[in-house]
């Protein structure tokens, strides 16, 4: 091949048959010019690339043997004739001085021609120059030369089938799609690795841009080639904008995917740190692209937006492949807080270093609403499963305090943590819950509250057990009672959240208070009445002296219980006992007849009453309506025949609850059973009740109305 200025063009078909004869006394004298030229067309190539460096495909041909084989054959040898090819084929060796005085005549008016024509006109490279300079990233110079080549095969008519030269027409077009997806490989590996490349060499990422803007413009000038009528072509468009824009897309994939990813069997908080590699990957990369990257970019890419687009979406699947995992409570937790809270966040979209640019109001949200819903029902339903395990232990833990030891005393009340245990484990979860939303919370307070009834009747089933298992239940009652009163005034802060549903457990406290208190009131009467107002009743006060004892020493323990229910249960003890020693008369187990009798019982009845109320006023009752009572009946039951009706007309008034079984067994305790005179006092009350009617007010509190009238009792009476 020929040292002129021109050697790096012979490959071009001349106008005039000169150079094409030239082309064959180079091919002749062994073809192995090819490579010197090539050496000095690399090293000139080098030079105009501004030794750039970049993660790009390998730029030493001699790693790419079949490539550069099939370039220089093809190429460097297509703008033969068949019959120059022939010669070439078929020189005798004997001829060699022959061909080098050709050689020298192809050099001469080479030279002329070089003089003439090719002053002006710069001609392509051969495929093998081209390819060295795409992988020395010239990669303006190389997609210059690939469209003059391209022009050339625009220009060139299609040879028939059947011809020699449509065989090397068709190598000619496939070897220009070699240089093309070359051009594409280096140019798309250049944006993939645009963040490194942005760091250290932008030149280069801009070269690659001035690329796909010119091969746009390329398939835009083909598009209108093609409208004409009967155009053929073997080109097609290659659309290098949606190329760009799905490499950008796929390179934004590729570094998600490489975020650490801790193996849950390795590591407890797994998703948490992945969660923190991933805001760190997005927030660094981001940056880049603002400070860096989009710098290389012209203004109508958008560049930014569309790397916030990519990064958004990619995050988005990333994550909606994660929650498909089994994922424990803590790690729900973390992956709702993220997408929901600190996605969105100065962490990471809000940060001042992407401001203003990033809009996170423009954001649509991270994960669709159906896949957020679906994570919450699962963070419930890990929630469920751990509130009912914790509760059961705390149940657990509370029974074996019961057999191993009696309650301990803090501020001189019966105390047990469970109550404190429970209200933190709720304020724990309804906290972290309502972080990441009110709809959530909702949700946890909902299983809290379910669990904690559940709790309460599993505790009240087992009271009653343990209660008929040990001699002293007391301090036991008295605990548990104290526990449900400080649930239930936590309970009471809840309602602000849902009134609802927290007013219904409020109302299975105080139920379950109730029925401890009624346990604790049936013990204690059934302690102290064993023997009161039975026949020896007028002749002796021991019995009663003794249940006064008896209550004293159980309103002493009593006080071990939470202020806020001993007033409650000492004034239904009081209510109790008043009830109990009135019903105690209305068995009808005595029979006054003498007035001595009527008189002594009307004073035992004021007096034990009196006590009773006293001990109780004494000890906080508030039941003072009760302290009429005691007048109203040692009066009725005292009084003489003349004043039965004043009397009775007093009780009614103060108690407006009492019926006539009371009042006949209240005339049988004192000596009127039947009769006349009992006929019209029956008849005097009836007449009460009837004249009473829309003046007496509904009592507000029931006296008569619990007790239960027993009898009548065929009996002796006591005295004769």
């Amino acid at each position: 091949m020929s040292n002129s200025n021109d050697d790096s063009h012979g490959d071009q078909d001349s106008p005039d048959g000169n150079q094409a004869a030239c082309k064959t006394s180079d091919v002749e004298t062994g073809m192995t010019k090819k490579k010197p030229s090539f050496r000095r067309n690399s090293k000139k190539i080098s030079q105009e690339s501004g030794n750039t460096e970049a993660d790009v495909l390998d730029s030493n041909p001699r790693e790419q043997p079949g490539l550069f084989k099939r370039f220089s054959r093809r190429f460097s040898l297509s703008s033969l004739s068949a019959s120059d090819k022939n010669k070439m084929v078929s020189v005798p060796v004997g001829k060699t001085e022959n061909l080098k005085e050709q050689e020298g005549e192809c050099k001469a008016t080479e030279s002329q021609d070089a003089k003439g024509t090719i002053e002006n006109t710069k001609l392509p490279l051969s495929a093998m120059e081209i390819n060295l300079l795409i992988s020395k990233n010239s990669l303006l110079e190389a997609n210059e030369n690939i469209n003059q080549l391209e022009e050339e095969l625009l220009n060139e008519a299609e040879p028939e089938k059947g011809e020699v030269a449509y065989q090397e027409y068709t190598k000619k077009v496939r070897d220009f799609n070699l240089l093309c997806n070359e051009l594409v490989k280096q140019v798309m590996s250049i944006i993939t690795n645009s963040f490194s490349i942005a760091k250290t060499n932008s030149g280069i990422l801009c070269m690659a841009l001035q690329v796909v803007e010119l091969e746009e413009a390329a398939d835009k000038k083909w598009q209108e080639r093609m409208e004409h009528p009967g155009a053929k072509c073997f080109r097609t468009p290659r659309k290098w904008h949606d190329l760009w824009r799905e490499t950008v897309r796929k390179s934004v994939e590729e570094r998600i995917a490489k975020v650490a990813l801790p193996k849950k069997a390795q590591e407890k908080s797994w998703l948490t740190l992945h969660l923190v590699n991933l805001q760190k990957t997005i927030l660094e990369d981001l940056k880049i692209v603002k400070d860096l990257v989009q710098s290389c970019y012209p203004e109508k890419y958008n560049i930014f937006n569309v790397y916030i687009k990519y990064y958004h979406e990619t995050v988005s699947s990333h994550l909606e492949c994660i929650q498909q995992e089994h994922l424990e409570l803590n790690e729900l937790y973390s992956f709702l807080n993220w997408i929901i809270h600190t996605y969105q966040s100065g962490d990471v979209m809000s940060h001042p270093d992407l401001s203003p640019e990033v809009n996170v109001q423009e954001l649509r949200p991270l994960l669709d609403q159906k896949v957020i819903e679906n994570v919450m029902d699962k963070y419930a339903k890990e929630l469920k499963i751990i509130i009912s395990t914790w509760m059961e232990n705390v149940l657990e833990e509370e029974k074996k305090k019961f057999e191993s030891q009696e309650p301990e005393l803090m501020m001189g009340y019966y105390h047990s943590d469970m109550a404190f245990h429970i209200s933190q484990m709720i304020h724990e979860y309804l906290n972290k819950s309502g972080k990441i939303s009110n709809k959530l919370k909702d949700k946890a307070l909902h299983i809290c509250l379910d669990e904690l009834t559940n709790l309460l009747h599993c505790y009240q089933q087992d009271l009653k057990v343990k209660k008929r298992s040990i001699p002293n239940p007391l301090p036991l009652l008295i605990v548990s009672v104290n526990s449900y009163i400080d649930l239930r005034e936590y309970v009471k802060t809840l309602k602000q959240d849902n009134a609802v549903h927290v007013g219904k457990v409020e109302e299975t406290l105080n139920n379950v208070v109730r029925g401890l208190n009624e346990i604790l009131v049936e013990d204690i009467l059934k302690l102290c009445f064993k023997k009161i107002v039975a026949r020896k009743w007028l002749l002796s006060s021991d019995d009663f002296n003794l249940l006064i004892s008896n209550a004293e020493k159980y309103c002493e323990e009593l006080k071990k219980m939470k202020q806020a229910n001993y007033q409650v249960l000492i004034s239904d003890v009081h209510f109790q006992f008043v009830k109990e020693y009135i019903t105690q008369i209305m068995k009808q187990q005595i029979h006054c007849k003498s007035s001595g009798q009527r008189d002594a019982a009307a004073i035992k009845v004021r007096e034990e009453l009196g006590a009773i109320n006293k001990m109780y006023k004494e000890r906080g009752s508030t039941a003072l309506w009760l302290f009429p009572v005691t007048q109203d009946l040692s009066d009725f039951i005292g009084s003489n025949e003349n004043e039965l009706e004043t009397k009775l007309n007093t009780l009614y008034m103060d108690y407006p609850d009492i019926s006539k079984e009371h009042v006949s067994a209240l005339l049988y305790f004192r000596g009127i059973a039947r009769g006349k005179q009992k006929s019209n006092l029956m008849k005097y009350f009836k007449q009460l009740e009837k004249d009473s009617e829309g003046s007496v007010t509904e009592a507000r509190h029931v006296l008569f109305d619990q007790i239960v009238v027993t009898g009548p009792v065929k009996c002796m009476p006591l005295f004769t």
